[in-house]
């Protein structure tokens, strides 16, 4: 007999009609790092070829300590939640850009703080917008950077999906704000 696939992050969706009145609080009260979001805006083609609403529906992620099966999964969601089947993610970010729809642009767009965080969840932004050092070089003579802190003070207040990438090559940008005040401005 096959061993059962085990992960560390699993996922379901469940219509928010099914879902108890207080469904946020018991997903909370689980303490378990996740995330969720209502898609509430999500269309679909009936069979007279015409785009129609979906009813509203949640994609919550749950992440525990250590790989488990999707029984002991499914067993963590409170029974009133209804959910028949939960999945494995096979990559948090990917599926982070997934509950954005951030690579299907012909669905529904969602912003980042309409996905709400439970008990620590954390997941890079940076690599969930694909921040590279291009986007900061841009941003920076866009920008007319002159140095680190103006830099930093300018992407956390407007641009926070940069502060991971840039936290983590702060060398590289420093470096290259250094060189451009002393050949270029």
């Amino acid at each position: 007999m096959a061993a059962s696939k085990k992960s560390r992050c699993w996922w379901f969706v469940q219509l928010v009609e099914n879902l108890p009145e207080d469904w946020r609080d018991q997903l909370h009260e689980l303490m378990l790092p996740g995330c969720f979001i209502v898609h509430d805006r999500d269309t679909r083609v009936d069979d007279d070829g015409n785009e129609v609403p979906k009813k509203p529906h949640i994609h919550c992620m749950v992440e525990f300590g250590s790989p488990i099966v999707a029984e002991s999964a499914l067993n963590a969601i409170p029974s009133s939640f209804g959910v028949a089947f939960v999945k494995p993610v096979p990559n948090k970010v990917g599926a982070y850009r997934y509950l954005l729809h951030y690579d299907q642009p012909d669905k529904a767009q969602y912003e980042q703080d309409s996905i709400t965080h439970m008990a620590g969840f954390k997941v890079n932004i940076s690599d969930v917008y694909n921040i590279d050092f291009a986007d900061v070089y841009e941003l920076i003579n866009e920008m007319k950077i002159s140095n680190f802190a103006m830099l930093m003070s300018f992407l956390v207040e407007f641009r926070p999906e940069y502060v991971n990438y840039v936290s983590s090559h702060v060398n590289l940008v420093k470096t290259y704000i250094t060189e451009l005040n002393r050949y270029c401005f």
